[in-house]
């Protein structure tokens, strides 16, 4: 009886592994909230739309980052919990993030010179670790984005 269970354990972990990874389609986040704000660091809340089209869970078990302001290195980002991605699902997660701005205070940049300009080249780099059943896999991420700041 061991060995019918053994075989058909084998046989479904064989067919599951047969299933080729889809990516992921993450969508434009929604709803930035300031959690808390203290010294150099602030604690960030968004929205981010994401489906998972695979037909096992994926666990997001780390982000980090590094942003920069019009080139120059404003502060690092971090992920402050893990975010549980559900087989086969379509859903808004809510991403908390850690952002360290000390860089973005002692590179000489002002906020308000920031402001001042109106636009500000915003680009992200960094790293996010997925993890599922035994398998782990870190993926890398660079996005660039104008933001007009006049409005």
């Amino acid at each position: 009886m061991k060995y019918k269970r053994f075989i058909i354990i084998i046989a479904l972990l064989g067919l599951i592994g047969c299933k080729t990874y889809e990516p992921l389609e993450v969508g434009k986040p929604r709803n930035l909230k300031v959690k808390s704000l203290s010294g150099s660091t602030v604690d960030l809340s968004l929205e981010l739309p994401i489906r998972n089209p695979n037909i096992y869970r994926i666990n997001v078990t780390g982000i980090e980052g590094s942003a920069f302001i019009n080139e120059k290195k404003a502060g690092d980002i971090k992920s402050t919990e893990k975010v549980k991605l559900p087989a086969n699902s379509d859903k808004t997660h809510e991403v908390l993030l850690k952002v360290d701005y000390s860089d973005l205070l002692s590179g000489g940049m002002s906020v308000m010179s920031i402001l001042k300009n109106g636009k500000v080249n915003l680009s992200i780099k960094g790293s996010l670790t997925a993890k599922s059943f035994l398998y782990r896999k870190k993926l890398n991420f660079n996005r660039k984005s104008t933001l007009d700041l006049s409005r």
